[in-house]
């Protein structure tokens, strides 16, 4: 019994030990980040400040002695700031060592998160002397867009036709964009992943597509329809050339001027290129009094490429989204369809 009790505080112990030296490499790992990060931030404005006289000297409207003693200054400036910051993160781990040697370091939650790098918010990182949160050249959107589908060209070889789908097309997706201008929110590259769905219709109410010879038309089914769509599905890469005309922010207390992005109005204008992945039929009809369903899979002789301008126009998160397929629909049919889509895109920035 005695043993096993010298047993169990042995075992606490351990733990208790093993809880603060991870407590203590946690903590320890934090104030590095930290002052790693102090170093390259201070490092970046003084390259930008830099520049700035650079591009003064270029045009003349200094001299070259002049620009010297800026660009000391400068150094001198961000040289202080540096140290200064350093200094109290090294206070800081000199205090953490002398608790862990003592004993008085508890495992606590009261510093558990880990350096913004591992935090979800990958679009901004900390300003390791303001706090303030800036937001990095390289950001990432979740894409909704949610938009009509209209057929065009669609007089003739089909008959009535197809309908307006007011829900015709869909699109879920990420964007990755990269400022132009590292000190200027207004020229933007996006490059993303996209899902993107769309249907068409026939006008008449009792009408199906059929595959024929190679051409795909629209034919009566025969027996009461009580509805009838062709959907797809694409994986795409849409690209966009993005005007964000959102103004640079002010922080009153630290007077710091910082960008944005999508706190304003948005113009982007650019193109898609999609793989088809899946073509069905979908049939609901009446037989015997009863509703069933029906799910035809087949390539319906649609083209397995699509590719076209998109374009949108909106304000913070929300836009106008336009999109239109100019690849055909269908191959090999003497009257070619081309789809258009109008709707709203939500930037999930």
């Amino acid at each position: 019994m005695k043993n096993t009790f010298l047993l169990l505080i042995m075992l606490c112990y351990v733990q208790v030990t093993m809880a603060q030296s991870k407590n203590f490499e946690r903590k320890a790992a934090i104030i590095a980040y930290k002052i790693d990060s102090i170093t390259t931030t201070e490092k970046r404005l003084l390259k930008k400040e830099l520049k700035k006289i650079e591009k003064k000297l270029k045009a003349k409207q200094i001299s070259i002695e002049d620009a010297k003693d800026e660009k000391e200054q400068l150094a001198a400036y961000y040289a202080k700031k540096i140290n200064e910051a350093v200094a109290k993160e090294e206070q800081k781990l000199q205090t953490l060592i002398k608790d862990r040697v003592s004993g008085k370091l508890e495992d606590d939650d009261s510093e558990s998160r880990y350096p913004r790098m591992f935090s979800n918010e990958n679009n901004f990182y900390e300003d390791s002397i303001t706090g303030l949160r800036i937001e990095k050249r390289w950001t990432t959107q979740a894409v909704l867009a949610l938009a009509t589908n209209t057929v065009l060209n669609d007089d003739g070889f089909y008959g009535n036709g197809f309908r307006f789908n007011p829900l015709g097309y869909g699109e879920v997706g990420l964007t990755f964009k990269y400022r132009l201008k590292e000190e200027s929110a207004l020229w933007n590259l996006k490059l993303g992943f996209s899902s993107m769905f769309n249907e068409i219709r026939p006008k008449d109410g009792n009408s199906i597509l059929v595959t024929d010879g190679g051409q795909t038309t629209i034919e009566d089914a025969g027996f009461n329809i009580i509805r009838s769509r062709l959907a797809n599905i694409y994986v795409g890469i849409p690209i966009h050339l993005e005007l964000d005309f959102s103004k640079p922010q002010f922080h009153n207390k630290t007077r710091q001027t910082y960008l944005r992005s999508q706190s304003g109005f948005r113009l982007g204008i650019g193109g898609f290129f999609a793989v088809r992945m899946l073509t069905y039929q979908f049939i609901r009809f009446d037989e015997d009094g009863k509703r069933n369903r029906l799910s035809q899979y087949d390539r319906f002789n649609m083209n397995n490429i699509n590719f076209g301008p998109s374009a949108y126009i909106g304000y913070k998160d929300l836009s106008l989204y336009v999109k239109y397929d100019a690849n055909p629909v269908f191959k090999d049919n003497p009257q070619d369809i081309n789809n258009l889509a109008i709707g709203l895109r939500l930037d999930i920035n």
